[in-house]
């Protein structure tokens, strides 16, 4: 089957079918280069089928994949069409198989490596029955239709077209979610009658977003209509969310050791057994916690004795009150005594001030710009004009983001890179309160270098060019761990370097290495919900609300938490790599363009690709001086 398959592609390439081959194999018929060109259209005609299972059973995914036919439809959450799906997505990987990774191009055995973590993870996703026993599935319905309405098209009829599409499919979502789910786990349901809350409360901005392109009272009386169908079609959901999560003996939504260990295989290519991962991410957390206490030390001289404002009615004067001292555990000499993320807490209430300039949004711009600037004179990064919209966040996301970064979706025909702020809101002492808390300066440099600049922002723009399934599947594991990476970077380069902006930065990895390790415990089933809590709050100090905050993430997205750690890790060991080989030769702006075209490729491929890439640009090197 294979051999039939190379011959009618043969034939095809040698009958004008738009593909050029390599010269050797134009002149010389260097059958090594026709493999390869075979191989290389075989994966590609592979990516395409997988677009098509995409397009034809998960058009929520396929949005995001920038495939605007899509658009108008909400996924059908049905068993009939799960078990479609799940035969269509076997076929694909079976494809797959006949593409051997030995026979392609260098640069597409990355491709085929993320082409097949994207499918296991697919039909892992279909296998796991989510159609019963998920509702976070179905509150994933919420987030489609803000997808349509995040992105601005060139025609705006069109795209209020697909969102009255999608938002008229919410009472078919909200009945299949009746008729499917049985005793899913407690917790999942908790976070996804959230989800419905808060899609209720913030649906009146789409309703108001489709009244604008009402041409008279008629069309605007149908938008009315059809948007109170789908308000009671959420209600529905929550109220249904709401029974599934007091229902008692529900299934555990812990993975375990076996099914966590797939998990983080397929979707963020971590191969490490648990059990090990655990014990490297126990060593993390140690370093962690020691980074901490070291940013923490310049503020313990300060006096122990500080005012806070205590607000007990929001239109209410503010009183002060003093803050009682803490008793600081006294080490052993030579012992090491772990900080508390109280001390964070305390310090940060103390150092949090509201920004200066009242416009985020034209802020942030100009940071952003400035930031690119400094980074491309200070020899980091390879030049690249900034040019992205910052925006109002919208109301369903304000309830738990302070910022959304929403980078162009996959093939998108018109690409917009938009970055989403929480605008403070209330009366002057709200307003403040959470200007402090949102975008005090240290966690402002903290947003802007790993949000935007060097962060995912800047990788996105350079990104441009990359390949089809670099676009549509990305490791999330390298992206995470870019995103870390730009953050270290911002202060190795003397972006980030106040005391403050020390210690903001090593609370951000000390929690990020808390999250990492309590995901890989809880889902390997060392740990139990209240063990989780308890290791936050009674063993690290961690507030109530910001550990449960914490453990949402882990419960509904296993592994993410931990990409960051591995991703991280897999950057800076190919940097450190390269620093050791080139010496004086090394060039950080050179490797940042090599990282920066490889994209987000497999931890385990990323030091292939780079070394790929520099042989590469040497190669072209000696050709240009020969003339």
């Amino acid at each position: 089957m294979k051999n039939t398959i190379r011959l009618l592609l043969l034939a095809w390439c040698l009958c004008g079918a738009g593909l050029s081959l390599p010269a050797s194999a134009q002149t010389g018929f260097d059958f090594e280069n026709i493999d390869t060109l075979l191989e290389d259209n075989m994966l590609d005609d592979t990516a395409n089928r997988y677009a098509s299972v995409m397009l034809s059973f998960f058009p929520e995914r396929a949005t995001r994949l920038g495939f605007a036919s899509a658009n108008s439809k909400l996924d059908d959450r049905s068993p009939r069409t799960a078990a479609q799906a799940l035969s269509a997505l076997r076929a694909v990987r079976e494809n797959l198989k006949e593409v051997s990774p030995a026979q392609l191009s260098a640069a597409k055995r990355a491709d085929r490596a993320l082409l097949e973590s994207a499918l296991n993870a697919d039909i892992w996703d279909l296998e796991q029955n989510r159609i019963e026993n998920d509702p976070l599935y179905y509150a994933e319905a919420f987030d489609s239709v803000y997808d349509i309405l995040l992105k601005q098209t060139s025609s705006a009829a069109k795209q209020r077209a697909d969102l009255a599409a999608r938002v008229n499919a919410l009472p078919l979502t909200a009945a299949q979610a009746e008729r499917n789910l049985v005793q899913p786990p407690t917790f999942l349901s908790q976070q996804a009658m959230e989800k419905a809350y808060y899609a209720y409360l913030a649906f009146d901005e789409v309703t108001e977003f489709l009244l604008a392109g009402a041409e008279d009272e008629i069309s605007a009386a149908q938008v009315k209509r059809e948007s109170q169908t789908a308000k009671r079609a959420i209600k529905r959901m929550f109220e249904l969310f709401k029974r599934l999560s007091q229902e008692k003996d529900t299934q555990d939504f812990r993975l375990g050791e076996e099914k966590y260990a797939r998990v983080l295989a397929d979707r963020y290519q971590i191969d490490e057994k648990p059990a090990k991962l655990v014990k490297r991410l126990e060593k993390n957390f140690r370093a962690a916690q020691e980074n901490l206490a070291a940013a923490l030390e310049p503020f313990t001289l300060e006096t122990a004795e500080e005012e806070i404002t205590v607000v007990d009615d929001l239109n209410a004067q503010p009183t002060v009150q003093a803050l009682p001292q803490e008793k600081k555990k006294k080490a052993k000499k030579g012992k090491f005594v772990p900080p508390s993320a109280q001390e964070f807490y305390t310090a940060a209430r103390r150092l949090a001030t509201a920004p200066a300039q009242t416009d985020l949004i034209a802020g942030l711009t100009q940071d952003a710009n400035g930031l690119a600037a400094f980074f491309e004179q200070d020899g980091t990064l390879p030049a690249k004009k900034v040019s992205f919209s910052v925006k109002p966040m919208p109301a369903y996301y304000a309830y738990t983001l302070a910022y959304l970064f929403v980078p162009p979706y996959g093939n998108q025909v018109s690409p917009s890179t938009d970055f989403f702020l929480r605008l403070p809101a209330g009366n002057q002492l709200a307003k403040e309160e959470q200007l402090k808390r949102d975008f005090n300066a240290p966690t402002r440099k903290l947003l802007l270098s790993g949000e935007l600049v060097p962060g995912r922002y800047y990788q996105t723009l350079a990104g441009a060019n990359l390949s089809s399934p670099r676009r549509l599947y990305p490791s999330a594991a390298t992206a995470n761990g870019w995103s870390a990476y730009a953050q270290r970077l911002a202060k190795e380069r003397g972006y980030i370097v106040t005391d403050e902006e020390l210690l903001f930065l090593a609370w951000t990895e000390y929690r990020r290495a808390a999250a990492a390790l309590a995901d890989a415990r809880l889902h390997s089933k060392k740990y139990s919900y209240t063990d989780a809590i308890n290791f936050l709050v009674a063993e690290n100090g961690f507030n109530q609300e910001e550990a449960e905050s914490l453990l949402k993430g882990v419960s509904a997205r296993p592994g993410e938490a931990v990409s960051f750690i591995t991703g991280l890790e897999a950057v800076e060991n190919v940097r450190a790599k390269y620093a050791k080989k080139l010496g004086k030769k090394f060039v950080p702006a050179q490797f940042h363009a090599m990282l920066l075209q490889a994209g987000n490729v497999p931890p385990a491929e990323l030091e292939k690709e780079v070394a790929r890439l520099y042989e590469k640009a040497e190669r072209q090197a000696k050709q240009k001086s020969l003339f």
